[in-house]
């Protein structure tokens, strides 16, 4: 019989779960990325430096302040966690940030624009995609440079980092990780919309922001987290069985 955790506890394990997930979608690249989750003023719960999305393990999760002091577990943070502590600083409404570099999303970040709406799927973030303007100059780890993405994030839940990848927010871990599913998702409808424009000559028509702000509100009405959740849960407990040995009885289901 598993022993109730506690509930930071259970949010370390959701953090490997989504991480896992973002591995299993083709989000993540080698061991770059951090997800982290807000729980108390000035902490936050992170990915240690070292292991990539597709191993993490509730110990590879640390306590650390927003300025990346190591305040409860093992192992180390880089430099670039400043991202999340910024981020975190900026918008105390943001619970869980996700950063990855989801290949769609790199590739489509070169032309610093914010993609069209071409798919039902596309709606839920009709109004929710920023593009930081930025020339990429290496790794984002001062307050002055993710400052600006910060406030993009103030005003939107997901945004585009040119030639580096994409920042997604949310009031659980759950939501962060699939906006950023639903941001590559996307951004891949852009690629495969404009590569068939041009080999068949057809002009494309996107969905007006009116109608897309429209079926927004609707689809906001339709409770699809919880169960979403739980599908990904059923996947990952068949192709990460080693994880679901370490889950808290406490854990989100």
């Amino acid at each position: 019989m598993a022993v109730p955790m506690s509930a930071t506890d259970s949010i370390k394990f959701d953090i490997c779960c989504a991480a896992r997930m973002l591995y299993r979608a083709g989000l993540s690249v080698a061991n770059a990325g951090h997800l982290s989750v807000t729980i108390a003023p000035d902490t936050m719960l992170v990915n240690r430096f070292g292991p990539s999305f597709a191993t993490l393990t509730p110990k590879d999760i640390l306590t650390v302040s927003y300025g990346g002091k190591i305040l409860e577990g093992e192992g180390m943070v880089n430099e670039t966690i400043a991202l999340h502590g910024v981020i975190h600083k900026y918008n105390p409404q943001i619970v869980a940030v996700a950063h990855t570099h989801p290949p769609a999303v790199v590739t489509y970040s070169a032309f610093r624009r914010v993609p069209e709406i071409y798919d039902q799927e596309s709606c839920i973030l009709a109004g929710d995609v920023a593009v930081v303007e930025e020339d990429y100059s290496g790794i984002a780890s001062t307050e002055e440079r993710i400052k600006p993405m910060a406030e993009a994030l103030g005003k939107c839940r997901a945004a585009i980092l040119p030639n580096h990848g994409a920042i997604t927010s949310g009031p659980n871990i759950q939501m962060a990780m699939v906006t950023m599913i639903l941001l590559e998702g996307m951004v891949q409808r852009n690629i495969a919309v404009a590569a068939t424009a041009r080999a068949t000559g057809l002009t494309p028509q996107p969905i007006s922001q009116e109608n897309a702000l429209q079926a927004k509100r609707e689809l906001a009405n339709i409770p699809f987290l919880a169960p979403l959740w739980e599908d990904f849960l059923q996947r990952l407990r068949q192709s990460d069985p080693d994880l679901f040995t370490v889950r808290p009885s406490s854990a989100s289901n």
